[in-house]
């Protein structure tokens, strides 16, 4: 198992020892304007003054308190919402239609009017990600309750629960994988979604807002220290909650995929 995970790392980190060595050498050989691509080790660097001097604290815990609060209330909304138009014909009549005709359009594409509202706050950016987060979510959500065995919830019926305890012992353990999916789409959405919004919405802050201030004062070092903050949190996020959750749902359901 430790000979497999360790070659699973080397395999996965090849494309990017490859790309950090081809950096390196258009960098030194200054194939590229060095005022637009440092090296990596500058790069480095400029990493470690923003640790050093509490900046990059700062930004994680702006972008943090931007996409938290918004990402948690668009998972309860979903799944609320995924139960009651997922269980019920006729809601599913009234309200997929209009969540089909919300759903292509960019979130980024609200912002105007959002910020006529909230103007350049928060709250704004709140507001943005959370309709980014619900309409990728809701209909992960309807299909996991639309796809829960009808004969689990008749034998809780004979059994004598309510529609409450069926709710809670029934329907959401039995979407739980699609929960879980929609979970993770929403979060990779609402991810992207964020970095746009604090660049437009300055009262943010944020990562967006400081890669937006870095490009501007000519700090491409910096630019790339935002960049790759945004993919090592985003690769975080993905393995340590959503592919646990994801492994821990599988082998609670027997669907675990086989090693090779």
């Amino acid at each position: 198992m430790a000979r497999r995970k360790i070659k699973q790392f080397i395999l996965a980190s090849l494309p990017f020892l490859l790309l950090l060595v081809l950096w390196e050498i258009i960098a030194y050989f200054g194939w590229i304007p060095k005022w637009f691509l440092p090296t990596p080790v500058q790069v480095l660097m400029a990493g470690w003054e923003l640790i050093k001097d509490g900046t990059f604290e700062k930004i994680i815990g702006d972008s943090a308190l931007n996409v938290f609060p918004p990402y948690l209330l668009a998972v309860v909304a979903a799944v609320v919402a995924g139960i009651i138009i997922g269980g019920n014909a006729t809601m599913r009549q009234i309200f997929f239609p209009f969540i089909s005709t919300l759903y292509p359009i960019p979130s980024l594409a609200w912002l105007p009017f959002i910020i006529i509202v909230f103007g350049f706050t928060r709250e704004s950016v709140w507001v943005l990600l959370f309709l980014s987060s619900f309409l990728k979510m809701i209909y992960n959500m309807v299909g996991g309750v639309r796809n829960v065995n009808p004969i689990w919830i008749l034998v809780a019926k004979n059994l004598g629960l309510d529609k409450i305890q069926t709710i809670f012992k029934v329907i959401i353990p039995g979407a739980l994988p699609n929960i879980i999916t929609g979970m993770r789409i929403g979060f990779g959405s609402i991810w992207r979604s964020l970095i746009g919004a604090e660049m437009l919405v300055s009262g943010a802050g944020g990562l967006g807002k400081f890669i937006w201030n870095a490009q501007w004062s000519f700090s491409f070092e910096k630019v790339f220290v935002g960049i790759f903050t945004i993919a090592i949190i985003g690769l975080t996020i993905e393995t340590l909650i959503f592919r646990k959750l994801e492994k821990i749902t599988l082998e609670k359901w027997g669907a675990v995929e086989m090693e090779s």
